[in-house]
């Protein structure tokens, strides 16, 4: 009874291969089909082994509902699952507060809430399950801090509370999870000092402390911890500085990362050549000093290694190991000359101090030099007044800027300059956990909020430090203009819609945007442009556009290793009468010049004039179209595309009701509140305007309790919508034939 009342209240039902309808305890609730990762069984039971004869009891152990976005707050029901000791609630869209009855389910080993929009405080009660091994509370809306009696669960070994809400110091109760393995807590406003006692979880295996509100300096005491193969810790922004001397010790690393830490130190204060399964290093944005070493490059198992954003100086090493491709060291003192084994690898070397020769030149990404301290190219000598940038496609914008596209293939580190040259654009970091770490992401669907939809489609997205450059523009000051617009966290109660994007926006080295959320500053809204501008001094020739990942916002949503800054577009224009032309200009005769503008004058001339015409003549069709209709059906209720589009969230298949031989039916909210199902009749359906009339006609007069009403229609477009009155209970064919009929 427990299990149908939880299943009902969820919106959930069961899958063939066990039989809800009666014994639940049955098929693979008892035998040994594995339910984890497993796509048929995202809704699932184990059973313990039934006992008693012919009148068996059998009692639930295990109970997942996962990645199904079911919606609501956890039903109170479950408490009576009393031999629970798996619980996965995962990937769903469950509201309210974490019930403390929870608390009561001693029997409890594995336990997870992840990614749900549940808030209020913790309950202190979770510390009544002394049996946990497993505790997931990450990607919700809790408030407030851990409860001391957390530091209860001697048993816990993996605790996962990033992107959760919390706030405060970490409870000093928690030095007594002595057998603690995993543990992740980013992305939180925990504050004071990372606690000593993380040095006495002897069995930590994986830590991630990015993105809280931490004081330095770190720990000593994480010496200890020698069995760590990952170790995550950035952010900290205040406080005393740390040094390096504590990882000396920490010789199981796979993965290290201290960015953004405030670390004063020499690289050679480590012994790296004891570092043999390290195959990511991350010490960027830091205070380190001194030569990079040769131990460090030549270690067999690194492949990415991030020093950016420091003040390292010397000359870079002569030899590298077999799986180091990836080197950043942008933003440093290094100079010299630039080694052959960078040919065969990606190398960032922005802002340095290095020589562009004709050696270095046949290594490097033509236009590095123009990248080095001090701008080199066209200092005092500018060839451009302007420029737009678009990720992946040329575009002329609102204002006829010509957007060039940028479809630089950049990777973790690497850089990319224009021929001309004119801009340019800098990668760092690794997309952690990802499958492919793509840095260019698309979209086909309309945006709102703008008139050019196409500067939108495409995004390039970075995990840790995005740059775009003007290269020798006239000195003056500039608007600079960003264009950002999210679509790959729906506006729907999904859990993909939990996730964010949150980075900061530098420009000319000064922080305009702290904490920046795409989609909080569309309101809430997925495919919705948002546009940012600044007014900077363009000083030196040399514009510096910088997006940067600060540890905020989700890691795993929509997949594991998705988050750093992304943007659409971007552009900078003058805000004075320039000198100098957009582009390189080759000496001729005035004549030519004064021919060639008055060529172009009457060209635009026609052009605007033709323009105008067909804009007309689309307008008056469109007049005529809704004249002919109001003279059959008298005057519907006319809505626009913009609001229905928006109504449906861009027609969005999440939406989708049903389809034929018509056309699809979606699902739609208006502003009003009211839900409708929007009718997007096809090309194909050979529809006309009489029998779209004709349809309005009928339905309009024939009013019954049983036949669907309509709300109104829409004629922009190629695509007739009518706007019908939406029927939660779903289709008549659904209800005589149910969900195997096939039209």
């Amino acid at each position: 009874a427990a299990l149908h009342a939880v299943f009902a209240k969820l919106g959930q039902k069961a899958g063939p291969q066990w039989n809800i309808s009666g014994d639940p305890c049955t098929g693979a609730a008892i035998d040994n089909t594995n339910i984890d990762n497993n796509d048929i069984f995202k809704a699932a039971i184990k059973c313990e082994v039934c006992t008693g004869g012919n009148t068996s009891v059998c009692r639930i152990t295990r109970l997942k509902i996962y990645a199904l976005d079911a919606v609501g707050p956890i039903p109170e029901e479950l408490r009576n699952l009393t031999a629970l000791t798996d619980l996965d609630l995962g990937q769903n869209y469950l509201t309210g507060p974490l019930p403390s009855f929870i608390g009561e389910l001693t029997d409890m080993k594995f336990m997870t809430f992840g990614i749900n929009a549940l808030s209020g405080p913790v309950p202190k009660e979770l510390g009544n399950l002394k049996n946990l091994i497993k505790l997931g509370l990450g990607g919700n809306n809790f408030s407030g801090s851990l409860p001391s009696e957390l530091g209860n669960l001697a048993k816990l070994e993996e605790l996962y509370i990033d992107s959760s809400g919390l706030s405060g110091p970490l409870p000093s109760s928690l030095s007594q999870l002595t057998k603690m393995k995993k543990v992740w807590a980013s992305d939180n406003d925990f504050t004071g000092q990372i606690p000593d006692y993380i040095g006495s979880w002897s069995s930590l295996t994986e830590l991630r402390l990015q993105g809280n509100s931490f004081q330095g300096p770190i720990p000593a005491t994480l010496s200890n911890l020698g069995q760590l193969a990952s170790l995550r810790i950035g952010d900290i922004l205040n406080g005393s500085s740390s040094s390096l001397a504590f990882v000396n010790n920490l010789t199981s690393l796979n993965t290290l990362v201290l960015r953004n830490c405030r670390i004063s130190d020499k690289l050679v204060s480590i012994d790296f050549s004891k570092f043999t399964s390290l195959n990511l290093l991350d010490l960027s944005f830091n205070n380190i000093t001194g030569q990079v070493p040769q131990t460090l490059l030549n270690l067999n198992s690194l492949a990415f290694l991030f020093l950016g954003n420091n003040s390292l100086s010397g000359s870079l090493p002569s030899s590298v190991g077999p799986l180091l491709k990836n080197l950043d060291f942008s933003y440093n003192l290094l100079s010299g000359s630039i080694p052959s084994w960078a040919k065969n690898s990606q190398l960032n070397l922005v802002a340095n101090n290095f020589v562009a020769d004709s050696s270095s030149n046949s290594v490097l990404p033509a236009g590095w030099g123009c990248l080095q301290r001090n701008t080199p190219c066209f200092l005092d000598s500018p060839k451009s007044s302007s420029f737009a940038v678009d990720s992946g496609k040329s575009i002329v914008g609102p204002d006829n800027s010509v957007y060039q596209p940028d479809r630089a293939s950049l990777g973790a580190a690497s850089l990319y300059v224009t021929g001309a040259p004119t801009w340019g654009v800098s990668n760092v970091g690794k997309f952690m956990d990802a499958n492919n770490g793509s840095y260019i992401i698309h979209s086909p669907g309309q945006f709102l909020n703008t008139l050019d939809p196409e500067l939108f489609q495409n995004a390039r997205m970075s995990p840790s430090s995005l740059r775009y450059f003007g290269i020798g523009l006239e000195n003056g000051n500039y608007t600079v203009t960003l264009l950002f617009a999210e679509f790959d966290f729906p506006d729907t109660q999904s859990w993909k819609s939990r996730g964010r994007r949150v980075f900061d926006i530098y420009v000319q080295g000064e922080r305009k945007e702290q904490n920046f959320d795409i989609r909080k500053a569309a309101g809430g809204k997925s495919f919705t442009a948002v546009r940012k501008q600044y007014t900077v001094p363009v000083t030196k020739n040399f514009l510096d556009i910088h997006l940067f990942w600060a540890g905020k916002g989700t890691c795993c949503i929509p997949t594991q290793g998705y988050y750093g800054p992304a943007i659409s577009a971007l552009s900078a224009t003058p805000n004075f009468t320039p000198t100098v032309r957009n582009a390189v200009v080759k000496k001729g005769s005035k004549t030519g010049v004064i021919a060639g503008a008055i060529v172009g004058v009457v060209v635009l001339g026609l052009l605007a004039f033709a323009g105008i015409f067909v804009w007309r003549q689309k307008k008056r069709k469109l007049a005529l179209e809704q004249e002919e209709l109001y003279s059959i059906v008298g005057r519907p209720n006319v809505l626009s595309y913009g609001e229905l589009r928006s109504a449906t969230e861009n027609f969005s298949s999440n939406n989708l009701l049903g389809q034929g031989g018509y056309g699809s039916v979606f699902k739609g909210k208006l502003t009003d509140g009211r839900f409708v199902a929007v009718k997007q009749l096809s090309e194909t359906s050979h529809q006309g305007k009489k029998e779209f009339a004709t349809e309005i006609e009928t339905i309009s007069r024939v009013q019954h309790r049983n036949l669907v009403k309509l709300h109104g229609c829409c004629l922009e477009g190629n695509k007739p919508l009518l706007v019908y009155e939406y029927l939660e209970n779903g289709s008549l064919d659904r209800a005589l034939f149910g969900t195997t009929y096939v039209e």
